[in-house]
């Protein structure tokens, strides 16, 4: 894990005063505790990240393109930009997502040891100020990247229709993620909740090509075997990452947060407040839409196999 050397001075909130930095290394993400990147920073880091997935998209169109013979479905421009999307931008940039928060998976590891090894105390709860206001620059990173990748697919949602529960979703997780870059703080639970966790979401995006709705008309019955291996996998992961480990992660943050009202440490601001309260509601609200994704893939998933005949 790389060390927090990278230090502006007291009062210069985040190196604000020097050239916009690229928040995509840990160097560049390492700043005095309590001071957040600057939006210059962000911002420039925005167009990076933005231009980085729009070019990923461009690419995977061409090369689905130039490969066109391979299937009919392919002879399609909008199947190839239903793939690129899926592919393109969406698994690449959750694959970034899941591997950054592997690398800095020791941040959140004690709460692993605790509810998956028994090891009891790993998970201190007097320890809630490390866990709500520790500066994590691998959090930071996370935080900007998932926040520019959700202002891009969001933007998708909406172009291609996908649903208002999915314009909710990201929304929701958009907003979600900027307490970590702005109001910069809550850096432990953003390595699960914005990127580990989305180890399922991976998957999914790529078994949302086989979904005549939202992906490739055809393309699951073309390709059946296929479609339950991956749906199979999905659910695995699912119900690892969303189903066991969520709740854990959830309960431990509820409770951190009676415990940060109760003791009104001097970081916990009055903006902060506001922020800590609005990520209970969005917690318990995404929690909630999960649910919902739940019930909706148990009830698919019968069907999927019912009609592969597994069933």
């Amino acid at each position: 894990m790389c060390k927090n050397d990278t230090k502006v001075k007291p009062g210069q909130s985040g190196g604000g005063g020097g050239p916009p930095r690229l928040l995509l290394s840990l160097d560049s993400c390492s700043f005095e505790d309590q001071h957040p990147p600057p939006k210059p920073s962000i911002a420039y880091s925005g167009v990076v990240i933005l231009g980085g997935l729009i070019a990923s998209e461009m690419l995977c169109r061409y090369v689905l393109e130039q490969v066109q013979y391979l299937h009919p479905l392919l002879e399609i421009e909008i199947n190839r930009q239903i793939l690129a999307r899926h592919v393109g931008v969406d698994t690449i940039a959750l694959i970034i997502l899941v591997s950054m928060a592997w690398n800095c998976r020791a941040i959140i590891w004690s709460v692993v040891d605790e509810y998956a090894y028994g090891k009891k105390g790993a998970v201190v709860p007097a320890a809630y100020m490390n866990r709500l206001f520790k500066v994590h620059p691998e959090a930071v990173r996370i935080a900007v990247f998932f926040f520019w990748y959700q202002v891009k697919n969001s933007y998708d949602t909406i172009v291609w229709n996908d649903g208002p529960e999915y314009v909710f979703h990201h929304v929701f997780s958009l907003i979600t993620s900027w307490v970590a870059i702005g109001p910069f703080f809550a850096h432990f639970y953003a390595v699960f909740f914005l990127a580990l966790c989305e180890a399922s979401t991976t998957v999914l995006c790529l078994l949302a090509n086989f979904d005549d709705e939202h992906g490739v008309p055809g393309l699951g019955a073309a390709f059946p075997v296929t479609k339950v291996v991956v749906g199979a996998v999905f659910v695995v992961l699912f119900i690892i990452c969303r189903c066991i480990a969520w709740p854990i992660y959830a309960k431990i943050f509820f409770n951190d947060t009676k415990l940060a009202f109760k003791e009104k440490d001097a970081r916990l601001t009055v903006e902060r407040q506001y922020w800590l309260m609005f990520l209970n509601v969005s917690l318990i609200s995404l929690s909630l839409l999960q649910m919902v994704f739940l019930a909706q893939i148990v009830i698919i998933g019968k069907t999927e196999l019912a009609n592969a005949g597994f069933l």
